[in-house]
């Protein structure tokens, strides 16, 4: 930055006071498309920063303080010529470092980041859930350009220990003469490591968000650099839990075992492998019998999809929309009013705990049985992720690709020697889980 300069021209009271009143300041350049002015009046002068903006391609004019024409400079309230000069490099230099980011917040990008999202993305409210919970409470008010790798090793180190806030309910408190109730048992140690894999799991989740929202902050050019967070790694072996999913018989049990109101939803969700948000959604209108499919028109993606339907899913959807104008839901409670995330929860589980669904299954559990069947039964993976609404493959290869008949499967199987070690007998061992 530059160094404070000799003005001949109002460098002094006396000189001030031989120029005559007039709107334009008079000006002194300090350095390249930065100049300190004084403009003088009847009353008076006053300090004026002029800075030249290459992106407006124009000059910015500010005010700085009042001339110390008519009373001592003290700094604050009136200043001297060389005191105008340096609050004008200050000035400047903190006008350069939030063109640069280096005064650009993590705080500031999560709100420039989200508020994007909300434009361009469904996903605002959950990036913006994420963030505040994992990332402002320590690195909020960090600056972006004073952050270092390290920082966030101790960042990820701190978020793995974070515990859960408890949810309210009913104490563990035994009323006045009865016996105290049974203390809760201890979690297993693999109860424990799951716990962490699935706080692990999060986290990554979270690092995919905060990442997001960095690589955005220094595609804005808010952000100097992102040699800071490049090394920021998610956890591996975190994401590769069981996926569940219904056999054809656990999805039998688990229809006739829901709630009248349910059951619809439940079958929809099974032959359309559709999340519960985009079948609450749907109105009368998405179904197209000509067609034999069903339109989800808001999708997580962002972009709508045609599912298509088998017979029994035309015949269910038509039993659905009957007498039904386009814009009518498609799925109500028994009641007539509109679903909700904890009232589908809880009839659910109530569905799972009568039909013997051991571990119990989620809605999203019939996504993941929709995409496992027809992965077996040998549909290609981009048709099963076109379905889905997922943009390519990848995804239904990451959790679906194991059930995929495979050449290099198959071939293996019919080559490789059998070695002799396999005792024959008619003995088999029996176990608990899918056939």
């Amino acid at each position: 930055m530059a160094r404070i300069r000799r003005g001949a021209e109002f460098r002094s009271r006396e000189a001030r006071r031989r120029l005559r009143p007039r709107p334009e300041p008079y000006w002194m350049p300090i350095d390249r498309g930065l100049s300190l002015g004084y403009r003088k009046s009847s009353e008076g002068g006053t300090w004026i920063m002029r800075r030249y903006n290459p992106e407006r391609r124009r000059h910015a004019e500010s005010r700085l303080g009042t001339a110390d024409d008519n009373r001592d400079a003290d700094g604050v309230d009136a200043l001297d010529f060389g005191q105008a000069q340096r609050k004008l490099l200050e000035a400047a230099r903190q006008q350069v470092m939030h063109s640069t980011g280096q005064l650009y917040s993590v705080a500031d990008a999560v709100r420039d980041y989200v508020d994007w999202q909300r434009s361009h993305r469904k996903s605002a409210a959950d990036t913006e859930a994420k963030l505040k919970t994992y990332v402002l409470p320590r690195l909020g008010e960090r600056l972006i350009a004073d952050l270092k790798p390290s920082d966030f090793d101790t960042w990820l180190a701190e978020a793995l220990k974070r515990k859960r806030k408890a949810r309210k309910g009913p104490t563990n408190k035994a009323a006045d003469g009865e016996p105290d109730p049974p203390l809760p048992t201890p979690p297993t140690p693999e109860e424990l490591s799951e716990r962490q894999r699935r706080r692990k799991a999060t986290l990554n989740r979270v690092i995919n968000s905060f990442k997001a929202c960095l690589n955005h902050a220094y595609a804005a050019g808010k952000v100097p650099s992102r040699d800071a967070w490049s090394r920021l790694q998610k956890f591996r072996s975190a994401d590769s839990a069981r996926l569940r999913w219904l056999t054809v018989d656990e999805a039998k049990r688990l229809q006739n075992a829901s709630a009248k109101d349910l059951r619809p939803l439940v079958t929809a969700g099974l032959l359309t492998g559709c999340r519960a948000g985009e079948l609450l959604a749907m109105r009368a209108g998405d179904f197209d019998p000509r067609s034999k499919t069903v339109l989800v028109a808001d999708s997580k993606a962002g972009k709508p999809r045609h599912v298509p339907l088998t017979a029994d899913g035309v015949t269910l959807f038509e039993d659905l929309t009957a007498g039904k104008i386009d814009s009518e839901p498609i799925f109500r409670r028994a009641d007539g009013s509109a679903w909700y995330r904890m009232a589908l929860m809880r009839l659910m589980a109530d569905a799972c705990k009568r039909a013997k669904v051991s571990p119990a299954a989620t809605f999203h559990t019939l996504r993941h049985t929709f995409a496992s069947h027809l992965v077996q039964e040998g549909v290609p993976l981009i048709f099963v992720a076109d379905a889905l609404g997922h943009r390519d493959a990848r995804m239904v290869e990451k959790h679906y690709g194991h059930f995929s008949k495979s050449a290099v499967a198959d071939m293996i199987r019919a080559k490789l020697p059998s070695f002799g070690a396999v005792a024959a007998g008619n003995v088999r061992r029996l176990r608990h889980g899918k056939r």
